[in-house]
């Protein structure tokens, strides 16, 4: 072999080294030296055909002709992407049986998000990569996932004030369809329905449900959101209670509680009410539902008038709605009196839940006070804004109590 010979040689294996070392996306390889001139000739990756591509049930199909290089070559895999349109687009990594490097001439993949995809397969031989091919016909996947269950606000309440226009609103699927209803237990069941769209931010609201109608008790929502696919949720679920009656004031005793027929330390003034009251409307710190008590030292001052008005402040009510009694006993004189204290001689005010009574009870005496011989018929002004625990008010109308005295 002449030196010349040699020195080809050499040259050809240390280029097919260089390029056989080459990164992964040439698509060019030398082949082995041709007996008949004596030389390296380069070989490639042949580009392919877009594959063919079928969807169904959620699962596209593929299938492709065989890749090979220029020189006959059979590549030894492939690899498969989609897009989300027919050109340009992002390039995602096949998964499921079309994932990493097939040996096949074809895969499926499955599960796949809704929307067209297009295929494409790029054929490999060892560390080398060939040229992309042309992208299949589009994969249509219908969307079939039901949009999650809306969350419904309701009222705790439907009360007097709101059984007309009722406040509903939730969350759901943005851009979504959402119906909502509303059902009471009665027989034959009152229903009402709204039909409504989300925004941007998946909010919906129902306003002015009428529930006037309505049976007092149980009201029940049901509500479903229908995407734009017409995919159709669960149902969320909601509920409040109906209650429309309004508190009254069933009763205002004076009860002595000291000297008879003077208002001293001990006397008590009882307002009864036909329900329970929500202790927080009659002072704003009173936040738990059942019984409260203001009772610490002069927290509690009683006020009456030369005008025989009774009245009170409590230290800690920001707002503080009990109202005022009129006494009708002349117990005051012109001069007026107060009633506060320490310890025992405190005056209190207490609300009992289950007796449904606000009980003002008189502490340390300020002034001198009148004699008032045989009961009177106090008078009862309630404040405003006073409910019970539904909501509804309960009228400032004055109420004149039964016979009584301190």
């Amino acid at each position: 072999m002449s030196r010349i010979t040699r020195t080809r040689i050499a040259v050809a294996a240390v280029a097919a080294f260089a390029i056989s070392c080459g990164g992964p996306a040439a698509n060019a390889f030398w082949q082995t030296l041709s007996s008949k001139d004596g030389a390296a000739r380069a070989d490639s990756i042949q580009a392919m055909a877009a594959p063919a591509a079928s969807g169904s049930a959620g699962a596209a199909s593929l299938s492709w002709a065989r890749g090979s290089t220029v020189a006959g070559r059979t590549v030894s895999g492939y690899t498969v992407a989609r897009y989300s349109a027919a050109t340009a687009g992002t390039k995602v990594e096949a998964g499921g049986g079309c994932a990493g490097t097939v040996t096949t001439l074809g895969c499926n993949e499955a599960l796949l998000p809704a929307g067209t995809w297009f295929y494409t397969v790029t054929p490999v031989l060892g560390s080398w990569v060939g040229p992309e091919s042309a992208r299949s016909i589009g994969v249509f996947v219908a969307d079939t996932t039901k949009p999650d269950a809306p969350a419904i606000i309701a009222p705790a309440f439907v009360n007097s004030l709101n059984a007309s226009s009722v406040p509903v609103r939730g969350t759901a699927e943005p851009s979504s369809t959402v119906t909502v209803t509303a059902r009471d237990t009665a027989t034959p069941q009152h229903t009402a329905t709204q039909v409504l769209s989300t925004d941007a931010s998946g909010d919906w609201t129902a306003a002015n449900f009428n529930m006037a109608a309505f049976k007092d008790g149980a009201v029940n929502y049901s509500a479903t959101a229908k995407d734009a696919a017409g995919n159709v949720s669960d149902p969320g679920l909601a509920s409040s209670t109906k209650e429309v009656v309004v508190p009254t004031v069933s009763a205002v005793i004076l009860s002595n509680g000291g000297s008879q027929g003077t208002m001293d330390q001990g006397d008590k003034v009882t307002l009864r009410f036909s329900e329970q009251l929500d202790p927080s409307t009659i002072c704003s710190s009173w936040t738990n539902p059942g019984d409260q008590l203001a009772n610490g030292a002069n927290q509690v001052v009683v006020t009456v008038s030369g005008g025989d008005v009774l009245t009170l402040t409590v230290e800690g009510c920001t707002t503080l709605r009990v109202g005022s009694v009129g006494l009708n006993g002349d117990y005051a004189g012109t001069g007026g009196l107060t009633f506060q204290g320490t310890d025992t001689g405190a005056s209190t005010l207490a609300w009992n839940a289950t007796g449904r009574e606000l009980t003002i009870t008189l502490g340390g005496r300020t002034g001198a006070a009148s004699n008032v011989n045989g009961n009177v018929k106090p008078t009862y002004t309630p404040g405003a804004g006073l409910t019970d625990i539904a909501g509804n008010p309960l009228a400032t109308t004055p109420v004149t109590g039964g016979n009584s005295r301190f």
